[in-house]
């Protein structure tokens, strides 16, 4: 019987230790009763993906790869604060890897201690678009998007069709 707890306490102190706090805060003012609904991030919508080669807009001849999707918005309009962008190469094979994209404007930021934040100038515009500079050595890619807001992540969306 002790060799039995003491395993289930050796497997289950492990994953009790790993697990995320999870959190949640709210503001009143005022007297009364008073009533609070939850609000859940919206899941991100599927990006859609140009492959761009002109060098007049970008300098040179190296593709870009320009992502457009539409702005996530929490219940009453309140858009999101940011994004996470993920690249995801050779989508489908054995040999896939997701990876967090650093050159473009797709890069994101550290914001209140969530990594890979894309911070859009105009949260509030009914579209987003960054760039992403580096996947044209990459072979085929998808793209996805996860909506933020301030520590919350929302579901990711569907990743976009292969270019």
């Amino acid at each position: 019987m002790f060799r039995r707890l003491a395993t289930l306490a050796l497997v289950l102190v492990p994953v009790l230790l790993a697990a995320q706090p999870a959190s949640a805060a709210w503001a009143v003012s005022g007297a009364g009763p008073a009533r609070g609904q939850a609000v859940v991030v919206p899941q991100g919508d599927t990006p859609t993906v140009e492959k761009i080669t002109d060098p007049v807009r970008f300098g040179s001849y190296v593709p870009v790869f320009v992502l457009t999707w539409d702005t996530a918005q929490l219940p009453g309009g309140r858009a999101v604060s940011g994004y996470q962008i993920r690249r995801t190469v050779f989508p489908g094979t054995s040999i896939a890897r997701t990876e967090i994209i650093s050159g473009g404007t797709c890069l994101g930021t550290t914001v209140q201690g969530l990594a890979n934040v894309y911070v859009p100038a105009s949260p509030t515009a009914p579209q987003q678009s960054c760039t992403d500079t580096e996947a044209f050595a990459k072979g085929g890619v998808t793209y996805t998007v996860t909506p933020v807001l301030s520590t919350w992540v929302g579901p990711t969306s569907a990743p976009s069709a292969v270019y």
